[in-house]
């Protein structure tokens, strides 16, 4: 399978991932390290929020639904009362059609499952990328 990386070119555009398991943050990190892009990282929803406060540049988040603490589907419902055009993105190993339908009830914009796939992940984060550009 091909690589839809390719030459993709990241630099100067930012994202958020909110997880606190660190192997599922690697791989994240890996994953999208080679498009230059900047990462923020939160390890639970209250962290989330206070970053997208104080970076408004952050573009996208990346939301594990389970965190320690305040969960993802509560900070999404802040954060996206505060930013609504800021696209959430749920990443959880429960992915049942209830599970995706309580992402979407909480503001957030797309799910994706875990194991994500890397072409998948990039895909997604390039939809939203270009939407943000175009406006």
């Amino acid at each position: 399978m091909t690589s839809v990386r390719g030459d993709i070119n990241w630099q100067g555009r930012n994202i958020l991932i909110v997880e606190d398991d660190q192997i599922c943050f690697s791989y994240l990190d890996v994953l999208l390290r080679p498009t230059h892009v900047t990462i923020f990282h939160a390890l639970e929803g209250q962290q989330a929020i206070n970053l997208c406060n104080a970076h408004p540049e952050i573009e996208i988040v990346l939301m594990d639904v389970r965190l320690p603490g305040m969960n993802g589907l509560d900070a999404t419902r802040v954060i996206t009362s505060i930013r609504k055009d800021l696209p959430v993105i749920a990443q959880t190993a429960y992915a049942s059609e209830d599970d995706q339908k309580a992402a979407y009830s909480a503001g957030c914009w797309d799910f994706i499952a875990k194991p994500i796939p890397a072409n998948d992940m990039i895909k997604m984060i390039k939809k939203y990328l270009e939407r943000e550009k175009e406006n």
